[in-house]
């Protein structure tokens, strides 16, 4: 076939190739890192979406490994975990966010969600 690969006319094919991607060695080499985790952040949210929760968790937490300083992979941790009802594991992911960006609206909410599902709540004061 002219042009080379058969798929090199398919639109994902060309992002998969063209877009450079790092491996997990050279994440392992590279983390903690403010600039990693994003992608893996996004397939956490778009496998959210789908409710395919076991699999979101696992994004978001290699995701918070890689760059522990985005407040928003820790929330998004504590949403799958609830999701999975998992609301103690939950808690503790929500408060690192929120010690982190404590005024942001969607941990707060989070908070809110994960404690009401909580047998007899937390111990933290009502966000």
């Amino acid at each position: 076939m002219p042009g080379g690969h058969p798929k090199a006319n398919d639109g994902a094919y060309d992002s998969f190739v063209m877009t450079p991607r790092l491996n997990d060695s050279a994440e392992e080499r590279l983390h903690p890192s403010r600039y990693l985790g994003y992608d893996r952040d996004r397939i956490g949210l778009h496998l959210l979406s789908k409710e395919i929760y076991d699999v979101a968790e696992s994004q978001f937490r290699r995701a918070v490994y890689l760059n522990p300083y985005e407040s928003a992979f820790s929330q998004h941790l504590a949403w799958a975990l609830h999701k999975l009802s998992r609301f103690h594991e939950a808690w503790r992911w929500i408060e690192t966010s929120l010690s982190q960006k404590p005024d942001d609206p969607d941990s707060q909410y989070i908070a809110r969600r994960i404690r009401e599902a909580l047998p007899g709540g937390t111990d933290r004061d009502q966000t």
